[in-house]
């Protein structure tokens, strides 16, 4: 439970940087549209999942390579990679990332006043969310229902 408060107030202060940034600057939160916040949030999502995929990818490269430099066969070393970059992933540190991730994309859901007609925080945030706690089934249902309403 630790965890979740501390990436939420982590995703707090991200919309308060946002938010306190735009005030200094002549945008007063009475002028915005009404997804400014939430389309904003969900940038920060995709650049946070894109990092964290080019991390992966850049640890299995570079373990791949170093092994087989150092005349590792390459099927064995592309598969230390993969087991490099799955432990570094289950690491507490990114753990931690990965709340802080769901719990931007939790606030950009919360304060988006309708994700259906915003598709950055449908893509970015409500997917990888229902994705992660929804069965198959229950997430075609879902689909299903948003498709109908």
């Amino acid at each position: 439970m630790v965890r979740a408060a501390v990436a939420a107030d982590v995703a707090d202060q991200v919309a308060d940087a946002i938010t306190a940034t735009l005030d200094k600057n002549g945008c007063p939160r009475a002028t915005w549209d009404s997804h400014l916040l939430c389309g904003a949030l969900a940038a920060v999502a995709q650049a946070m999942k894109t990092a964290e995929d080019l991390t992966r990818t850049a640890v299995i490269d570079g373990v791949t390579v170093a092994l087989v430099t150092y005349g590792v066969p390459s099927l064995a070393a592309g598969l230390a990679g993969r087991a490099a970059a799955d432990a570094l992933m289950k690491a507490p540190l990114v753990r931690h990332y990965e709340d802080v991730l769901r719990a931007v994309q939790g606030l950009a859901l919360a304060t988006c006043p309708n994700y259906q007609s915003h598709p950055e925080v449908e893509r970015y945030c409500l997917r990888p969310a229902e994705s992660a706690v929804l069965s198959s089934a229950m997430q075609e249902d879902l689909a299903s229902s948003l498709r109908h309403s």
